[in-house]
């Protein structure tokens, strides 16, 4: 049961419990005088005269009967009555809460320490409010200084990379070919890394600008999808792919072509045995969804994530929707991205120069 529930049950509760004391005691003194006490009543014509007399049994029982039916008729709806204001007020009584959940879910990693405003000038809230404001200015000031020195470390370690690979190239020569040539490898996989940590921080932060055009969707995943096709061939696995002709969307290619890449990587590298990949058309934007099936135990322990970070960074910096979910033993990825209406004679330009 709900906060609001709650709430509401207790109002009803309370005043079905007040309401039931108050017709028991009122049941039990009528009782006591039908019964129990005699009436005296003068005559009117001989004020001299006294009358004494009381109820019988059965007609105390027809009194509290009809009481009884009464106090039904009336309580039963006084307590949905109940009920039904209590759950207005209990509703009432959270709406600020629910200000305070949706301005939550509004803050990203960017604008945390800009905290939420109080919703009322209640002084319980306005203390939650301010201990919220707190937290968020100490996590964005944390966040701010992991992502400043991050990219700095970025910085830093390029330069002696790139000398490094020079001196490899320079030194190739006087190494064995296979040596030489994995080194060259294994600095050319520090490197990618280096400027995916760069990248990641940057667009995380906001200081990415995106290059936004209309962008031939179906060639772009064509292109991609058929490396990762001959790449999952290669580790067995059923790669099902297709995309709908004619998906334009407004974006940046080179950074879609890097968040296909990441998340394309991800699934052949974590699926178990297929992987299926779509994209159409859908109320006038592109929707591409993959899913795979994976192994939670693997997952685990996958590194570093730095992949995943980036595209989350990027699908913010380009307003895209991203969402991920496991569902059962498979792992599903939805993007939304912004559609572009082409004319027709773009269109056939735009497949002439691909």
């Amino acid at each position: 049961m709900n906060f609001r529930l709650r709430l509401a049950a207790w109002f009803g509760i309370s005043l079905a419990v007040l309401t039931a004391i108050l017709v028991a005691t009122a049941h039990w003194h009528l009782d006591e005088e039908l019964r129990h006490d005699k009436w005296d009543r003068s005559h009117p014509k001989y004020p001299n005269w006294s009358i004494h007399g009381s109820f019988t049994d059965a007609e105390v029982q027809d009194i509290l009967g009809e009481l009884m039916k009464v106090w039904l008729w009336v309580g039963v709806p006084v307590l949905g009555l109940a009920l039904g204001i209590g759950f207005l007020l209990a509703r009432r009584s959270v709406r600020p809460i629910d200000v305070i959940n949706r301005e939550l879910s509004f803050l990203e990693a960017k604008s945390l320490r800009k905290g939420i405003a109080v919703p009322e000038n209640d002084p319980v809230l306005s203390d939650l409010v301010h201990h919220i404001n707190r937290l968020l200015e100490r996590v964005g000031d944390a966040y701010q200084n992991l992502d400043e020195f991050a990219s700095k470390v970025a910085h830093e370690i390029r330069t002696p990379l790139m000398l490094l690979r020079m001196k490899i190239e320079h030194s190739a020569a006087d190494l064995p070919p296979g040596f030489s040539e994995e080194l060259q490898d294994e600095v050319a996989r520090v490197t990618r890394l280096v400027e995916q940590s760069l990248l990641a921080a940057k667009a995380e932060s906001g200081r990415v600008t995106a290059d936004l055009q209309e962008v031939n969707v179906s060639l772009m995943m064509d292109d991609v999808l058929e490396g990762y096709d001959l790449l999952a061939k290669e580790r067995h696995l059923d790669f099902d792919w297709s995309a709908a002709d004619g998906l334009y969307a407004f974006t940046d290619a080179g950074f879609l072509r890097q968040i296909l890449h990441n998340l394309l990587s991800n699934a052949v590298r974590y699926a178990r045995g297929r992987i299926r990949v779509r994209a159409r058309s859908a109320a006038g934007d592109v929707i591409v969804t993959m899913a795979n099936d994976f192994d939670r135990s693997a997952m685990a322990t996958s590194g570093i994530g730095l992949g995943l970070r980036l595209v989350r960074g990027l699908a913010s910096t380009l307003k895209i929707g991203f969402r991920q979910r496991a569902i059962g033993p498979i792992f599903a990825t939805r993007l939304r991205l912004r559609g572009a209406t082409l004319p027709a004679w773009r269109r056939e330009l735009s497949r002439a120069s691909s």
